[in-house]
């Protein structure tokens, strides 16, 4: 089986094995969003753990592959034993690297890489490919190892708040909220107490002084007078 034949047996073989992963994610994301809907369609609701994890896990994978091919394409042609060092998993017999200089404009030169498996009956073959593919998975599980260990050590190193037994929920949080700032608006509204006007002689004053002011009418000043008069 030559290189282009592995080649286009790993690109139809990549989205069959992620698809299923895809799909499982989106099942859960799918699962969490219309169990929010079913409580209320609240948007401060919790996400479910597998849900979160199922998303960040694939995200996580997708940018170790993408590190990993960098690491393999881009940096095995700069420093070819970063590909080397996976080419045992793809050839038993000798290995043979090989450079070789090109031309492929006026003024423009490159280098082509490439490396060969001798087995054990000579024949020579080019497992360029395959060598490229295999450090790419090589640095990607590397690379997928060193996020996990890195998160795993944020997550136990990153302080924790102390949560008693009897600590009040959100709920009754939010209801508290509620109630001081009924409490205060109710303060506020209040009206103000009256003025201490010293007496029954201060208060009869200055209810002539409400009057003649024209705040309250004849009625209303004769009215008081008499309950002031009266608690004599």
């Amino acid at each position: 089986m030559d290189d282009s034949t592995i080649f286009t047996v790993g690109m139809f073989l990549l989205p069959l094995l992620l698809g299923p992963a895809i799909i499982l994610v989106l099942i859960l994301v799918g699962r969490a969003a219309a169990r929010r809907a079913a409580r209320g369609g609240t948007s401060g609701g919790p996400v479910p753990p597998a849900a979160r994890w199922g998303c960040g896990l694939s995200l996580l994978f997708g940018v170790c592959a993408f590190c990993g091919l960098m690491v393999a394409t881009a940096g095995g042609a700069v420093h070819p034993p970063l590909v080397m060092v996976a080419v045992p998993y793809v050839c038993d017999g000798t290995v043979e690297a090989q450079s070789r200089h090109y031309s492929y404009r006026p003024g423009q030169r490159g280098i082509a890489r490439n490396i060969y498996c001798i087995g054990t009956d000579g024949e020579r073959r080019d497992v360029t490919l395959r060598a490229v593919g295999a450090a790419t998975i090589y640095y990607t599980l590397i690379c997928f190892a060193a996020a996990l260990v890195l998160l795993v050590l944020v997550r136990l190193l990153r302080p924790r708040r102390t949560v008693g037994a009897d600590a009040p929920s959100l709920a009754e949080l939010r209801q508290r909220m509620a109630e001081r700032l009924r409490t205060d608006a109710d303060i506020v509204r209040r009206p103000a107490a009256p003025p201490d006007t010293g007496g029954v002689e201060g208060r009869l004053r200055h209810l002539q002084s409400l009057r003649d002011g024209g705040l309250i009418d004849e009625a209303e000043y004769r009215a008081k007078r008499a309950e002031i008069l009266g608690s004599l």
